[in-house]
């Protein structure tokens, strides 16, 4: 009697494995046109996403400031804040604070977090986040 050929290991764990990914952290690198493009990106606790960007601070503190005004829920208004530079807005109903700390020269820190219903709103943070770096990409 001949078993069947069985899948090899990695196969089979692979799936799993890829499911897990978003919930690590680490470094995402994103072909880009040579500005804006993301050095690592990170979820912090509280559901704070972090990201580090290789483009220098005076390109992505106008281009955050312009994502929050598109973002931004209406009848809601945007608060900024230029030193430090923070953005306070509202989307789907969450309040949302936008960080933009400059590391080094064409080094970028941008802080996304989002609080709901009073806890932490990792979704609406990951897809604000998203759209800044979108942005930027575009730029």
């Amino acid at each position: 009697m001949t078993r069947p050929p069985r899948t090899p290991l990695h196969l089979r764990l692979a799936p799993g494995l890829l499911a897990l990914l978003p919930l690590t952290t680490g470094c995402v690198l994103l072909a880009g046109a040579g500005v804006g493009y993301v050095v690592s990106r990170e979820v912090r606790p509280g559901a704070v996403q972090e990201a580090e960007v290789a483009d220098d601070v005076d390109r992505v503190w106008p281009s955050s400031k312009e994502t929050a005004e598109i973002l931004h829920d209406s009848g809601t208004q945007v608060r900024v804040q230029d030193s430090p530079r923070r953005i306070q807005l509202e989307v789907d109903g969450a309040k949302v604070v936008i960080e933009v700390e400059a590391v080094d020269l064409d080094r970028t820190l941008v802080r996304v977090s989002a609080q709901k219903y009073l806890g932490a709103d990792s979704k609406t943070a990951e897809e604000v986040m998203g759209n800044v770096l979108r942005r930027l990409q575009k730029k």
